[in-house]
């Protein structure tokens, strides 16, 4: 079988979010299942491409935008121990090899991003043209990626080498669509007709890809089951898309992210200070130990529950009921430590609250991967408030460190933290987003961290789950095979 990936970002070349996480590992686990695949993603200029023997392949595109033609060239990276993966890289020097993914070095993203990831959707679907090789299906990722079920249904439909290709749109943020106003519509390169109130490409009057994109595709796929009903049956969480999921033919697949256990284990991890494992817990105090010293935080606290997040710090993430309980957490005599960066006013109000709580918290605003693992290796208690959450990931990780999470019941954490009811559970978890149902299950982890043979069940328990790629990529393999059965 063949599938062809189609994603903005990929680890380890490029990473912003999740999303990279998942390119980095999916096309991995299907290639070892003796999938072909084959991963299309820019270029860009944060690439590190002396650590990476990235090589110029013969393809070279003159890519259309309206009128304008922008060359873009093709590299690629081969792994030596995999002859089923290879990723290739769009080139252009301005839209890509210039920059990084999303923003600038400032934050702000760049205000062309549309062009650029047009400019990508068509690299690829040239790249089909131009290989000795066939995808079955094109496995295309968010709305960077979601008007390549609509080039198939609406330019090529009768072309022989494409007309078995089938495709798969999957949400892993419904809330992000591309939306671009209606004079952009030149540079798609689809006919006018699409382009007209309430036809395919528009919605309230602008141009949304994702809409598009979910009624083109042949399947749509999210990244939990809870999500995908979540998606199907709420306006809020559907980001208004709700009655266009609904009326596709077959409903959401949620087919749940896996971990990349040989980068987040703490029995091997490299960045953390000791390594441990479910046998030999002594480990995971020792990075507590360390990780308040290198911190800065009162020694005290190592007798103490230390909390800790590493989250992007928007709305999304539950930061104001975080930020709104602050007060009320730090009177039950613990710890916090916070890294991420985000939205101005987030960071803003927690630097007030490290000045207030000098010692006992601890919050960086950069992205920083090896205090990523301290954290999570480090801490007791790991806080994961979200709003709403398509699947999450680091609360999978924390179970594996036997860091016990607090989530709100939504999304992939519902799907992957089970209450602790006295006898089983691998965490806590609140139904209601309201500070009063948050504080209500911080205090109840706090009071049960206290007695320390039900804490380490909570902790063996956790760390006993397996969220490996294995069990998603089977599934992914289950999906592809239903679509090239399916008669378009």
């Amino acid at each position: 079988m063949n599938i062809l990936f189609v994603a903005a970002e990929v680890y380890p070349f490029s990473k912003v979010g999740g999303l990279a996480d998942v390119l980095g590992a999916l096309p991995k686990a299907l290639s070892e299942r003796g999938v072909n695949v084959k991963v299309v993603t820019p270029g860009y200029g944060v690439i590190d491409r002396k650590r990476f023997a990235i090589k110029r392949t013969p393809y070279f595109f003159n890519i259309l935008l309206g009128r304008d033609r922008f060359k873009c060239p093709v590299s690629m990276f081969k792994f030596t121990d995999n002859a089923n993966l290879e990723i290739y890289f769009i080139e252009n020097e301005y839209f890509f090899s210039s920059r990084g993914v999303y923003t600038d070095l400032d934050g702000n993203p760049y205000t062309d991003n549309p062009e650029r990831f047009v400019i990508l959707q068509k690299a690829a679907m040239s790249l089909l043209f131009t290989m000795d090789w066939q995808p079955d299906i094109i496995h295309c990722h968010d709305n960077h990626a979601a008007v390549i079920p609509v080039y198939l249904k609406e330019l090529f439909p009768h072309l022989p080498e494409l007309k078995s290709v089938k495709s798969l749109l999957t949400l892993h943020n419904v809330a992000y669509q591309g939306i671009v106003p209606h004079d952009k519509k030149y540079m798609f390169g689809l006919p006018e007709k699409l382009f007209r109130f309430d036809k395919l490409m528009m919605w309230n009057g602008a141009i949304n890809p994702l809409k598009a994109g979910i009624i083109c595709a042949d399947a749509v796929s999210t990244v939990s089951k809870t999500h995908a009903q979540e998606i199907m049956s709420d306006e809020e969480i559907s980001a208004g898309l709700k009655d266009v999921i609904v009326s596709k033919k077959e409903p959401v697949y949620g087919i749940l992210n896996g971990v990349d256990y040989n980068e987040w284990n703490p029995e091997k991890d490299s960045f953390i200070y000791e390594n441990y494992s479910i046998n030999r817990l002594s480990g995971k105090r020792k990075n507590k130990l360390a990780l308040i010293k290198e911190m800065g935080l009162h020694e005290s606290i190592v007798e103490k529950p230390l909390l800790g997040m590493v989250s992007r710090l928007v709305e999304q993430k539950g930061i104001d009921l975080i930020l709104d309980s602050i007060d009320r957490i730090m009177v039950l005599d613990v710890g916090l430590l916070i890294l991420g960066s985000g939205e101005e006013k987030y960071h803003s109000a927690f630097e007030k609250v490290i000045e207030h709580y000098s010692g006992r918290i601890y919050i960086d605003f950069n992205y920083n991967n090896p205090l990523a693992h301290k954290i999570i290796a480090g801490c007791d208690i790991f806080l994961m408030p979200s709003r709403f959450e398509p699947c999450g990931i680091t609360q999978m990780y924390s179970l594996k460190y036997g860091t016990v999470p607090i989530v709100r019941k939504t999304g992939g954490l519902a799907d992957t933290v089970s209450q602790w009811n006295g006898k089983e559970g691998t965490g806590f978890v609140f139904n209601d987003f309201t500070t009063d149902a948050f504080l209500k299950s911080v205090t109840e982890a706090i009071r049960i961290f206290r007695k320390r043979d039900v804490w380490n069940k909570i902790i063996h328990n956790g760390m006993l789950e397996d969220f490996s790629w294995e069990h998603s990529a089977n599934e992914y393999i289950t999906l592809y095979e239903e679509l090239k059965k399916n008669e378009t």
